[in-house]
């Protein structure tokens, strides 16, 4: 049942991000798109050369990432090591906490979900 919930908010999310008139400029800081005593979601929406998911070098805890549109990701981990992942629309993955660099290095604008459990 908890699968079926966190599915359930994860679609409601997509389509309420698919839905909302894109006011906003790529790049501009990111949209807490539900945050309650469950969960936390933050849209990003970065341009080619822009950070993914934060600026520079940064830390998440454990989180759901949901791909909005086709992505190109160049990651440099803790270690300096850089892997380039590509990952089609609609992707979803989970990630342990992490500290990272991730810049979208594909040749177009880049929307993605990140779901954080509280």
């Amino acid at each position: 049942m908890k699968r079926y919930s966190l599915l359930f908010c994860m679609l409601i999310c997509f389509f309420a991000t698919a839905v909302k008139a894109q006011t906003g400029k790529p790049g501009d800081e990111p949209k807490v798109i539900v945050d309650n005593a469950k969960m936390k979601v933050v849209e990003y929406d970065s341009m080619p050369g822009q950070g993914v998911c934060g600026r520079g070098k940064h830390s998440h805890v454990a989180h759901l990432t949901v791909l909005l549109t086709e992505a190109t990701v160049t990651i440099t981990g803790p270690d300096g090591k850089t892997k380039v992942r590509k990952t089609p629309a609609g992707a979803s993955f989970w990630s342990d906490a992490t500290t990272h660099v991730a810049i979208n290095s594909g040749g177009k604008r880049l929307r993605v979900l990140l779901v954080f459990n509280k």
